[in-house]
């Protein structure tokens, strides 16, 4: 009786979702992924209490044309850079999170049916080639996908993704939505782990997040499935909340509205029984960033001291019932 208790408790354990206290980090630069230098980063990243990373192989799409370019030898993020970055992750205690991305992320118009059949062929060829990796990293999540609003529309192509997904990943999976039209319109998170947002919507000068709290909630309680900001971040420059994904410009460097915006996002999620954690855009391998910095990286900033703040807390969180609706 004793030895099948523990058996029940051992698959309740490995069915809870898994808390991220993560960042993306990005082979940037001439630094690659396999580089000493990405592990000197991890190291230090592991003082801010940073437990999860989320590699990122970027994949092309010539203009105006259906043809994804992948899985380069010669890319920063090659699949045997990714291969021994992602060990080194897991030997300092990390959760890896796979999340190859297209570059630079033009919409592709697929409303000819011909040019969505090869479009999704073409994706369907990435998305196993990245699945099979993910396996062999021993990734703890998978993401098929990030702002692809031209193609999630067309449902059960984007359905049928997900299980080629399955086929090749046994582990979980999350699709990271553009905030916004996107991320509100998609019916097939139920399918999916994780509800996986890219949370750049902008947030009023007084920092109130809980009509953002409330939106997300009301997506939670439709799927039942763990909300997680497959991105989230604010540049150090005035004014940033208003435009989140507004990266680099010629604003002035203003460190405190980051760190702001960082604190007051996380003191709303961080304890929500369905928020799943977070990955900060970014951190990138070169350690690039500092006081002098606008940009998004929080590296060298007051907000990377706020993410140590809230990532040493290591309480328990227990989600709530992740089951897809009915």
């Amino acid at each position: 009786m004793r030895l099948f208790s523990l058996l029940l408790l051992s698959v309740a354990l490995e069915a809870q979702p898994l808390f991220f206290r993560g960042v993306s980090f990005t082979a940037e630069r001439g630094v690659r992924y396999e580089s000493p230098e990405s592990v000197t980063m991890l190291d230090q990243l592991r003082g801010y209490h940073v437990d999860s990373v989320a590699l990122i192989p970027f994949a092309f799409t010539p203009r105006g044309e259906t043809k994804i370019v992948y899985g380069s030898a010669r890319s920063w993020e090659s699949d045997a850079g990714i291969t021994k970055v992602a060990a080194a992750a897991r030997e300092r205690g990390m959760k890896v999170l796979l999340k190859p991305q297209i570059w630079p992320n033009k919409p592709v118009d697929l409303s000819d049916p011909a040019r969505r059949r090869e479009w999704f062929a073409q994706y369907r060829d990435m998305l196993v080639h990245y699945g099979k990796l993910a396996a062999t990293i021993q990734a703890d999540l998978f993401c098929i996908g990030t702002e692809l609003a031209y193609a999630t529309e067309y449902e059960p192509e984007f359905r049928s993704l997900i299980a080629t997904a399955r086929a090749h990943f046994k582990g979980p999976l999350t699709y990271a939505a553009n905030h916004g039209p996107e991320f509100e319109r998609i019916q097939f998170w139920g399918q999916l782990d994780y509800i996986g947002l890219d949370n750049y919507y902008p947030l009023p000068d007084s920092l109130d997040t809980r009509p953002l709290a409330q939106k997300l909630e009301a997506v939670h309680r439709k799927f039942r499935k763990p909300i997680l900001f497959t991105e989230a971040g604010y540049a150090a420059a005035p004014h940033s909340h208003r435009t989140p994904w507004e990266d680099r410009s010629e604003r002035p460097v203003h460190l405190q509205t980051q760190a702001a915006a960082y604190d007051a996002l996380l003191k709303t999620f961080y304890a929500k029984p369905w928020f799943a954690g977070v990955f900060w855009w970014k951190l990138g391998t070169n350690g690039f960033g500092g006081p002098q910095d606008n940009t998004m990286t929080p590296w060298g900033k007051p907000a990377m001291d706020i993410v140590k703040r809230w990532y040493q807390d290591r309480r328990a969180i227990k989600p709530t019932d992740s089951r897809p609706s009915k």
